[in-house]
């Protein structure tokens, strides 16, 4: 079967690419040179799936296009990347650490964010601006902006004097 040749229509769509991806893969050097046709099309050996699928799936998995190049280079000029595909995917697993500390944090300030707003909408009369969006935490460190003691609102007033540059 590894005799069977591809156009390039045929490997995007039997690997799950565009035929542009493909151009791409080839032209950063992630996939060797197509040969040619005497009427110029590109041909690949079976092979070529495999070896899409190996840039897709280390993609997924967070590597950079860079980085795969690197690591297939090393490969291709016969050393062993081993080391630092490991490496590299130890500092992928950081990020994603980081990254899910930083989302417990926001779902937490969403969480006490809707808690908020659910006891001003209380507090807010029918048909009255309940002022949510000023009840907006602050950026990282800093007070919430805008809020207020909403003690008293049942009458429709504020507690605190709105700065008239403010939108209400």
């Amino acid at each position: 079967m590894e005799n069977q040749r591809l156009r390039i229509g045929e490997l995007a769509e039997r690997s799950g690419v565009s035929a542009d991806t493909v151009r791409y893969y080839e032209r950063i050097g992630l996939m060797p040179k197509a040969a040619r046709t005497p009427a110029g099309y590109r041909e690949y050996s079976e092979s070529a799936i495999d070896r899409v699928r190996l840039v897709q799936n280390a993609l997924r998995f967070g590597f950079s296009l860079k980085q795969v190049t690197a690591f297939l280079g090393v490969r291709r000029a016969g050393g062993a990347p081993c080391k630092n595909v490991r490496a590299a995917g130890a500092l992928i697993l950081e990020a994603i650490e980081r990254q899910i500390a930083e989302l417990t944090v926001s779902r937490e300030s969403v969480k006490k964010t809707l808690k908020l707003w659910d006891w001003q909408l209380s507090q807010t009369p029918e048909g009255r601006p309940a002022l949510l969006l000023e009840a907006l935490p602050a950026g990282k460190g800093q007070s919430p902006v805008g809020r207020r003691s909403l003690v008293g609102r049942r009458s429709g007033q504020p507690t605190e004097s709105r700065s008239p540059d403010r939108e209400h």
